[in-house]
Formats: structure tokens, C-alpha cells, sequence
């Protein structure tokens, strides 16, 4: 769908009518499901009239087709990809990920419990601009009960994420409740394991880089995930092993994971994933391979128009 067309009521209404043989089929479908509250010939006059509506509230009739049929699932999909850091949406410019979000945060999709996604992917892009993502996040919270499971998970883990640098109390408690979340959420396969990466990674890398570091035990926990997992739950393994084995002097050992993060990486087609694992490299390996690290990890971060990386990184944001 280009940048500048949005999803709107006609799109949810044909699809809905689509999937049950006509729009007369889905306005009995409607009148069945309020006990005929309304007769049929109304409940489809209402849908002729909300196919109308564009991308404006929808109302009444927006809210009840909403309520029963949701989104259809390729919009459901596409506005999750762009909610789930784990997702080559990161890979993106931020200035294109913005530019593809724009569109999905107006109705019918901002009316439906889907929104969540269209807040967090905001959220990452401000957590890579290095704004503010908590006013995002607070927003959706309050979406959070309707939430699919996967989006309360990823909304835990990203507020880990931001509170664990200036509160880490709150960030811990927010880390257990995306904890809690895995252990009982029905999650495709995938997702689980890039999940379970992520909450290892936000619970190890603390004893990385927080006094009193322990870096042996955040060793441990990187080593519990599995070496043949997807591409972004390997690389996220390899780096936090590499920098653990780093930090304990073990310079083998680390650089050997760097190389095997830098590979994960590339599996995955993840250029911010590769980034991150060359500044590993860089800080493993010595001589013409460090350097040429250092400097392809800051060219990422360069084309990404990512402040967090640069800062990361250190270097120039141009030239």
C-alpha cells in the first residue's frame, strides 16, 4: 500500500462483505450478533453509510463492525510487523518508518485495539531519535488490556527498555511482567523465541554494565538461549556472549561471537542487528579487522538515521 494511502472505512466494510458473500450476508451477520436490535435493512444502510465515512471516526457503526469483525488479517500483520522490534521494521530509515506509520494511525485502525502496534512502532522510532517514548508508551498502556498478547508482551519489554535507564526499579518491574506474559501467552514460534531473546538480553545486560557487574552470570543467561534459533534471537545470543566473554578478558572466545553475531545478522537481512554486532567486532578483533568494523557499524548507523546508534558507536553523524 503506498505511504500516502490509508486504510479506510470503505476498505474494512468490502473486505467484511467479501469474506461473508455480500454486504446484505454481513449485515445479518451484524443484526444476528445484537439479537436484531435493528432490523437488517438498517444495519445495512448503517455500513453503506460508514463505507462513506474515508478515514474519519466511524462512529457508531464503526465501532460495532469493529467489535465483530476486527481488522482483516493483512492489516493486522502489517500494523504488528510495525510495532515489534524483532521485525526488520528497525531496519528502516527512521524517517521512512515514520512516513510508513503515518498512514495506519487515523481510522478505522486507531479506533480498534491494533493502535497499540501503530504506538509502539512510534515509541521505537523515538527511542532511536532519542526522544522521549514514554508519553507514547503511557498511551499504550491504556490500550493494553485489549491488547493481543504479543503486544502487552512487547509494550512490557520496550518500557523495560526506557525505564531501566533512569528508573530501574520500574524498568525490573516492568522486565517481570513481560517475563510472566511469555511463560503463559499462545505465540508463533518465532516470536516466542525472539521475545524470550530479548527479555534474556534486558535481564542480562545489566550485570554487563551496571555496578556491580557480574559478567560470569550474564554469561549464563545468554548461553541458556538456543544456538539454532531464528536469525535475530542467534545474533542477540552471540553479541550478549561476545561482550560477557569480552568483559571476563576472554578476547578469543569474544571475538569468535562477534564474528558468529556479525553472520547471525546477516541471515536475518538485519542492517541494524549487523551494526550493532560490528561494534562488537570492533571492540574484539585488533588492527585493519577492528577498524574496518568500527567504521562499517557507524556507516549503518549513519543511513539508518539513527541517533542511538551513533551515540553508541561514537563518530560523526555525516560525512
Amino acid at each position: 500500500m503506498p505511504a500516502d494511502h490509508a486504510f479506510a472505512w470503505d476498505a474494512l466494510v468490502d473486505a467484511a462483505a467479501a469474506e461473508r458473500g455480500s454486504l446484505a450476508a454481513l449485515a445479518l451477520h451484524l443484526a444476528e450478533r445484537r439479537a436484531f436490535a435493528e432490523d437488517v435493512e438498517s444495519v445495512e444502510r448503517g455500513l453503506r453509510r460508514l463505507r462513506g465515512r474515508g478515514t474519519a471516526p466511524g462512529g457508531v457503526w464503526g465501532d460495532r463492525l469493529l467489535a465483530v469483525v476486527g481488522l482483516p488479517a493483512a492489516v493486522a500483520d502489517r500494523v504488528r510487523w510495525m510495532g515489534q522490534y524483532h521485525t526488520r521494521f528497525t531496519d528502516l530509515p527512521v524517517s521512512l518508518g515514520a512516513e510508513l506509520l503515518r498512514p495506519w494511525d487515523r481510522p478505522p485502525v486507531s479506533e480498534s485495539p491494533a493502535r497499540i502496534w501503530v504506538l509502539l512502532g512510534h515509541a521505537s522510532l523515538a527511542i532511536r531519535r532519542r526522544a522521549d517514548a514514554r508519553p507514547l508508551l503511557h498511551q499504550a498502556g491504556l490500550l493494553a488490556a485489549r491488547a493481543e498478547p504479543a503486544a502487552q508482551i512487547e509494550l512490557a519489554l520496550v518500557q523495560s527498555y526506557v525505564e531501566s535507564r533512569g528508573a530501574p526499579a520500574a524498568g525490573a518491574a516492568a522486565l517481570a511482567r513481560a517475563e510472566a506474559l511469555l511463560a503463559t501467552a499462545d505465540l508463533a514460534p518465532d516470536d516466542r523465541a525472539c521475545l524470550h531473546a530479548r527479555a534474556v538480553d534486558q535481564r542480562a545486560w545489566p550485570l554487563n554494565r551496571v555496578a556491580p557487574t557480574d559478567h560470569a552470570a550474564a554469561a549464563a543467561l545468554y548461553a541458556t538461549l538456543p544456538a539454532d534459533g531464528p536469525p535475530f534471537a542467534r545474533c542477540r545470543r552471540e553479541n550478549g556472549l561476545g561482550w560477557s566473554r569480552l568483559c571476563l578478558g576472554e578476547q578469543a572466545a569474544a571475538l569468535a561471537h562477534a564474528r558468529a553475531s556479525v553472520e547471525a545478522a546477516g541471515d536475518g537481512g538485519s542492517l541494524r542487528l549487523r551494526a550493532m554486532a560490528l561494534n562488537l567486532l570492533a571492540h574484539a578483533a585488533t588492527g585493519a579487522e577492528a577498524e574496518a568494523a568500527r567504521g562499517r557499524a557507524r556507516a549503518i548507523a549513519l543511513r539508518l538515521e539513527d541517533e542511538a546508534l551513533r551515540v553508541r558507536f561514537g563518530g560523526p553523524v555525516s560525512g
